[in-house]
């Protein structure tokens, strides 16, 4: 069937090793959190099963009508960041609520201590 070059299969799993060494040091430092790392870590771990199962793969592409397996890769590799970004989006929404509240909550409380103050 379909293989893999070993220089190939050499340079996914080198790069999945230092990426994903760098990902467990950013979660010690507590840089980047835990579902963080689980969906980051994807983007070795994707490329390192369709190295690792590649009869997987062309079956895969062969029951959804895809001629190049590597698109399949780059879909869920999209599919993945996507998810990520939305995360993202969602955590930068919450805090910038967050941050009007206490923006009106100290504006209130600069208010009212201007207020006893002229009193």
């Amino acid at each position: 069937m379909h293989g893999i070059r070993e220089n190939t299969q050499i340079f996914i799993f080198v790069f999945a090793f230092f990426y994903l060494l760098f990902l467990a040091r950013k979660a010690a430092h507590h840089q980047v959190d835990v579902y963080d790392v689980f969906m980051l870590s994807m983007v070795a771990i994707v490329p390192g099963f369709f190295v690792i199962f590649p009869r997987i793969v062309y079956w895969i592409a062969k029951i959804v009508g895809i001629e190049f397996p590597f698109v399949i890769m780059f879909g869920f590799l999209f599919a993945i960041i996507f998810l990520f970004i939305h995360r993202l989006t969602i955590k930068i929404h919450r805090l910038e609520s967050e941050n009007r509240l206490l923006i009106q909550e100290t504006s209130l409380l600069k208010h009212s201590l201007s207020s006893d103050r002229a009193k």
